[in-house]
């Protein structure tokens, strides 16, 4: 079964989000060049910041995506906080 994490980030604003997603190479809006293993992405604003909610294949995918792509568009874009990562087993989702 297919894995969920959220991922909470303070105080920062949806355009740092944009600039990761150009920095991996990734259009808001497309759904061309998704890497390999992502089932669905969704983000937003909050109060205190964006929230990120991603169901992924497995947790290795997650693990190495954030290791060889999006960790180093954190670093190249600068100003972005380590995220509170909640991961979960999906009980169930639509569609299947």
């Amino acid at each position: 079964m297919a894995i969920g994490f959220v991922l909470q980030f303070d105080k920062i604003g949806m355009d740092k989000y944009e600039a990761v997603m150009k920095e991996i190479g990734l259009r808001v809006g497309s759904n061309e060049g998704w890497p390999e293993g992502i089932i669905s992405h969704v983000v937003g604003k909050t109060e205190t910041g964006m929230c990120v909610v991603d169901v992924w294949e497995s947790e290795a995918a997650f693990g190495k995506y954030r290791e060889t792509k999006l960790g180093p568009a954190f670093a190249k874009v600068g100003g972005m906080p380590e995220p509170r990562i909640t991961m979960f087993q999906l009980h169930n989702k639509y569609p299947r």
